[in-house]
C-alpha cells in the first residue's frame, strides 16, 4: 500500500527548506545556537545545514516541484515570522503552505518516482486545501511593511488586489479596504483585506485576465522617471498605457487591457488631465507581486542615491 502524500512534506520538503532558514538567518547574522533556538533543532543539526550546497538544495526542491521564487518567499515570510517569536503564525503558514502545495498536485510527478505503487490517476490531495486568497493577502501584507517600497506609493495611494480563479466580478477580487498608506513612514494597509474592496484594481484585473489567467494580482505604484528606469534596468517586462484625460475607471481598465499581453510585468499608465500616472506590477499571487515591487523599490533607492553623489560630486568645489 503506498504511503500517505503527507511524508513528502516532512521527509523531503521540510528538511530542506530548513537548511535554506538556516543559511538566510546565518547571513542575517545570527549565531548557530540561536538558529538552533528559532527552528526548534539542534546546534548539530544547524551545523550540518550550514555545510549544505545551497544551489544543490534548490535543484531539489526544483526536482520535487518548487520554483525557486516560491521558495524565496517562503523563506522570506518564514524568517520575517519565526524572528518575531510568533510560534502560532508560524505554524499555521507552514501547515497552510505545505498543504497548498500538496493540493496543487505539483508533487505528484515526483512522489510516482519513488513510489511506483502511487496510480497515475491519484489526485486525493487536490482537496487537501480550500484556497483562502484574503490570507494570502495578509500574508502579502507582512511584507508590505518595508522601507523600500514607501518611496512607491503614489498620492492616490497603493492597493495590492487579488482574484479568485474564475473570477467574473468586482466582488471575485480581494483588496485592503481604505487602501495602503504610510504610517510612521512605511506602507502600511488602512485596514484588512475585503472582496471588492477597490473597484479601480478589480476593473483592471479583470479585463488583464481575459488575457492571461495566471495574472491574478496587481499592485498600483508610482509612476515617475526614475521608476521607468528602474523597471527598465531590472529586465521586467513591461507595457505602456495612455495619457488618457478625465478617465474613468472602466476606459483605464480597457487601456491597461489593450497594452497588456499575456506575461506582461509591468504597464505604465501615463495619466493625463486629472489622473495622476500610475505604475501597475502584475503577478500570479500578492506575495509575487510584492516581491516584485520589493525589487523595484531597492533599485529605485540605488539610482535615486547614485544620482545624487553624481550631483554632489558636480557641485563640489
Amino acid at each position: 500500500m503506498p504511503r500517505t502524500p503527507l511524508y513528502l512534506i516532512t521527509d523531503y520538503l521540510l528538511p530542506q527548506m530548513r537548511v535554506l532558514l538556516a543559511k538566510r538567518l546565518r547571513r542575517e547574522g545570527y549565531s548557530q545556537l540561536r538558529i538552533a533556538q528559532l527552528l526548534g533543532v539542534s546546534q548539530p543539526a544547524v551545523k550540518n545545514y550550514l555545510s549544505e550546497d545551497e544551489e544543490e538544495v534548490l535543484r531539489k526542491l526544483e526536482g520535487y516541484g518548487i520554483s525557486r521564487d516560491e521558495v524565496e518567499g517562503y523563506v522570506d515570510e518564514l524568517v520575517r515570522v519565526i524572528t518575531a517569536h510568533d510560534v502560532p503564525s508560524a505554524m499555521s503558514y507552514v501547515t497552510r503552505w505545505s498543504l497548498r502545495v500538496l493540493s496543487s498536485l505539483r508533487l505528484c510527478d515526483f512522489h510516482r518516482a519513488i513510489d511506483p505503487e502511487v496510480p497515475k490517476s491519484c489526485d486525493v490531495c487536490k482537496l487537501l486545501y480550500v484556497k483562502d486568497e484574503l490570507q494570502e493577502l495578509n500574508d502579502a501584507a507582512a511584507l508590505l511593511s518595508n522601507e523600500l517600497i514607501t518611496p512607491l506609493i503614489p498620492e492616490v495611494l497603493s492597493n495590492l488586489a487579488y482574484a479568485k480563479e474564475n473570477a467574473e466580478t468586482i466582488n471575485d477580487v480581494a483588496a485592503f479596504e481604505g487602501r495602503i498608506t504610510k504610517v510612521r513612514g512605511l506602507p502600511t494597509p488602512a485596514s484588512g483585506p475585503a472582496w471588492g474592496a477597490s473597484v479601480h484594481l478589480a476593473k483592471v484585473l479583470l479585463k488583464v485576465m481575459k488575457r492571461d489567467r495566471m495574472t491574478r494580482a496587481v499592485m498600483n505604484v508610482r509612476y515617475d522617471e526614475v521608476v521607468t528606469r528602474t523597471v527598465k534596468a531590472l529586465g521586467l517586462t513591461f507595457a505602456v498605457a495612455g495619457p488618457q484625460d478625465w478617465a474613468s475607471d472602466d476606459e483605464i481598465a480597457e487601456a491597461v487591457y489593450r497594452a497588456f499581453s499575456p506575461g506582461t510585468e509591468v504597464v505604465f499608465h501615463l495619466g493625463g488631465k486629472g489622473l495622476e500616472p500610475v505604475t501597475y506590477v502584475f503577478g500570479p499571487n500578492p506575495i509575487a507581486v510584492i516581491k516584485k515591487v520589493l525589487e523595484i523599490g531597492r533599485k529605485y533607492r540605488e539610482l535615486i542615491e547614485s544620482e545624487k553623489a553624481e550631483n554632489n560630486t558636480k557641485s563640489s568645489p
